[in-house]
């Protein structure tokens, strides 16, 4: 990346807005992997005192035994961290996605990354999309969701 002599970064091909968003069938793939993830941390460091009661089946007592709310507090904060720093939570890097800043920065940074996560925490703003496949949290954040080695069609 070349830098000019005011300090403005001159924007790569890999993170330009040009580069397509992904396809929204691994997008789903990417969070179910993230929701799984948080749902077994949430079942073994939250668990609910009155799911863990006679009649459940182990694949019940690992995934569904934890506090709801925690399981979202634990997907924020897994979120909210991986893409603020690595730029794709476990889910996306599983799938081959990241997130990229639609002003061309080589990070996502906290601020993005939380206005991205609150969004998405809500679950509204995720759903409604423009024509270019970018969601309404993506549009607010000034963010994409794009493939790993972004130059190619996701």
């Amino acid at each position: 990346m070349s830098r000019y002599a005011s300090g403005v970064t001159e924007q790569t091909e890999q993170t330009a807005p040009t580069t397509p968003s992904a396809h929204v069938p691994r997008r789903l793939g990417g969070i179910a992997i993230d929701w799984a993830l948080c749902l077994l941390i949430s079942s073994a460091f939250f668990p609910d005192p009155e799911y863990l009661g006679s009649g459940v089946t182990a694949v019940e007592r690992a995934l569904l035994a934890g506090v709801p709310f925690a399981t979202l507090a634990v997907w924020a904060v897994q979120h909210l961290v991986l893409v603020a720093t690595l730029g794709s939570t476990v889910g996306h890097r599983i799938v081959g996605l990241r997130v990229v800043r639609e002003d061309g920065a080589p990070a996502v940074g906290l601020t993005k990354a939380a206005i991205r996560t609150a969004l998405l925490a809500l679950v509204i703003p995720a759903v409604v999309w423009g024509p270019d496949a970018r969601g309404l949290h993506d549009r607010l954040a000034g963010t994409r969701i794009v493939r790993l080695g972004a130059g190619e069609d996701a």
